[in-house]
């Protein structure tokens, strides 16, 4: 079939519009051959329609679709159209329009052939797809993947929380038992009362609420005690948070102490300034003595705490100094080595009782208390958890007035602690030692020895009636050559023993002690009233100013705003009375605040 050139114009339009609906075939996935082929057909027609209505009028020489030119019958640029014509018998439009029409019908044809044979060939696999997986599919696939993703999240989550409570068991396991004390104060808490207003307060409260300030509370008692105790040795093996493991063993390291900076105002002379040692309260000769004042951080501390299990039990070694030797320079508080129940090295004496140590801003403390950390070797047996026994070999350093202490023979010491029932804890101790002494030369030089004794028995008594946590504290100490061992002796020195004119060494008959009132007002809010007092015996021959006995009074107050912090301020009165009868006594105010790591 011939056309001319007139028909080129439609033809390429509708190849074009055909070639344009394959495409889009192609880029639907839901299309197939019938869909293309009816979309093809459709542009056809629309184009042959416009082919119609844009062939030229050859009656008007006008037209601008009319190419032939108007002068000439018969264009030479048309022979097969003008020959088609007049075989036919037929007008030249008529025939040219058929023409027309012919060619895009074939056209339209093949355009919709190719565009079925495109889609068919080229979409297979997109039709494929379209078959085995349709939109609805593609939608239940991706629920079902969300869904696993939910499950997956689900047991991450349950996981997590599994782990949370595993190291909430472990940290309990790790935890020290409490002590009866600390049972009594929460028996005492839980007892029946008329509600307070903080009790109220609490009803309301959500359990995580409740949960978090009775931690916040437990952290609290459980400084406290720390503070009150001051006793390394009793942290159980077990017991270890914050240590560090050291890369290449076995072993974990904890670095602890405090940071405490103490306002001493003196209101009467004393020989050392920065706390109330009351022996040293001068009695005579005091217009020439002026009351001094300090502000010091000396008192500071810091220690060292290594753990190491071994295939022999689990091996422990503590160190702790502070600054409070001559110029701030560090002085060796505790210095030990501990093996399940055995210790060696430099702590406190088995004859302390570290559980009855009132709570004190002044960092000398109680005058008749017994007070000294020195070397030893130790035994601890325990019997259940209600006693406890102590047995120890002690360096026995001899103090001697107008000669000087010979060590030969340790200080025996042996001590048991019984919880007598939950709101009593009483605590014996008994000592023997060998005191030698050499005499100064004045004195002839010469080298004697006496045996000395001691007996303390200590205590801490519960009274709920009087508040839910207070406590009563006590200690009577006893004995013959025992001044190091008390506080205010040890401080002024020189109290185990004495040479007589003739060069006889004596010892000082002593007696001591303290009772003690805490009372906590409202949180963390604590108020302690301490009494002690000092006796010594002395022989016959000593000088009237010599040390007779001592008074002292205090009263505190402590706020902990966190477990690791406590404000406290402190009254302090103190009387010291010599041999001869004279006395004096002074008045001093003490400001802390100290931070625990």
């Amino acid at each position: 079939m011939a056309f001319n050139a007139r028909g080129k114009q439609p033809v390429a339009a509708l190849l074009l519009l055909a070639s344009v609906c394959a495409q889009a075939s192609q880029d639907d996935p839901q299309a197939t051959p019938e869909t293309a082929q009816a979309s093809a057909v459709t542009a056809t027609s629309q184009v042959a329609d416009a082919s119609k209505s844009s062939s030229p009028d050859p009656n008007n020489p006008s037209d601008p679709n009319n190419p032939r030119d108007p002068n000439d019958p018969l264009d030479p640029n048309e022979p097969a159209l003008a020959s088609t014509a007049d075989a036919a018998g037929t007008s030249a439009p008529e025939a040219k329009t058929a023409a027309t029409d012919e060619g895009a019908s074939e056209a339209a044809a093949a355009a919709a052939a190719a565009a079925t044979a495109n889609t068919a060939t080229q979409d297979q696999p997109a039709a494929a797809a379209a078959q085995t997986m349709t939109m609805a599919q593609v939608i239940a696939l991706l629920q079902a993947q969300q869904k696993d993703l939910e499950e997956q999240k689900s047991l991450l989550q349950a996981q997590t929380t599994e782990i949370k409570n595993l190291k909430a068991e472990l940290d309990v396991l790790r935890a020290p038992p409490p002590s009866r004390d600390e049972e009594l104060v929460a028996k005492a808490e839980t007892a029946t009362q008329p509600l307070s207003q903080d009790k109220l307060a609490e009803t309301s409260e959500s359990p995580e609420d409740q949960a978090a300030r009775e931690e916040r509370k437990e952290e609290g008692k459980d400084a406290v005690a720390r503070a009150q105790s001051d006793d390394p040795t009793r942290d159980l093996l077990n017991e270890f948070p914050g240590a560090w493991r050291l890369p290449g063993t076995d072993a974990a390291l904890a670095i602890g102490g405090y940071v405490k900076t103490t306002v001493v105002y003196n209101f009467d002379p004393l020989e050392i300034r920065d706390r109330f040692i009351v022996g040293s309260i001068p009695v005579e000769d005091r217009a020439d003595i002026e009351a001094q004042s300090s502000i010091t951080a000396s008192q500071s501390r810091l220690n060292f705490d290594l753990r190491e299990p071994t295939e022999f039990g689990l091996l422990r070694a503590f160190i702790e100094g502070d600054f409070a030797s001559d110029n701030d320079t560090f002085r060796l508080r505790h210095a030990f080595g501990q093996w399940k129940k055995v210790l060696a090295g430099k702590t406190w004496s088995s004859f302390v009782d570290t559980q009855a140590t009132p709570e004190e801003v002044d960092f000398e403390g109680l005058n008749g208390r017994i007070n000294v950390r020195q070397s030893q070797i130790r035994i601890m047996p325990t019997i259940g958890q209600n006693y406890e026994f102590q047995l120890s070999l002690e360096d026995p350093n001899p103090q001697i007035e107008n000669g000087k202490g010979v060590t030969r023979a340790p200080d025996l010491v042996t001590s048991g602690r019984f919880v007598i029932n939950d709101r009593l804890h009483v605590k014996v101790g008994l000592m023997g030692r060998q005191i030698r002494g050499q005499a100064d030369l004045s004195l002839g030089g010469g080298l004697e020895k006496e045996y000395g004794w001691g007996a303390t028995v200590s205590g801490r008594f519960m009274t709920p009636r009087l508040g839910g946590r207070d406590s009563i504290l006590f200690q009577i100490n006893a004995g013959n050559g025992i001044g190091r061992y008390v506080n205010d002796l040890s401080s002024v020195g020189n109290f185990d023993g004495i040479f007589s004119p003739e060069g006889e060494l004596k010892l000082f008959d002593i007696t001591s002690g303290y009772v003690s009132y805490q009372h906590w007002w409202k949180g963390s809010i604590r108020s302690n009233f301490t009494f002690g007092a000092v006796e010594v015996d002395n022989p016959s021959f000593v000088e009237g100013d010599a040390y007779k006995r001592t008074l002292r009074f205090s009263s505190n107050i402590f706020w902990m705003p966190t477990p690791r912090i406590d404000i406290g301020a402190e009254y302090l009165w103190g009387n010291r009375q010599n041999e001869n009868g004279d006395n004096d006594d002074a008045t001093q105010i003490q400001l802390a605040a100290r931070y625990r790591f």
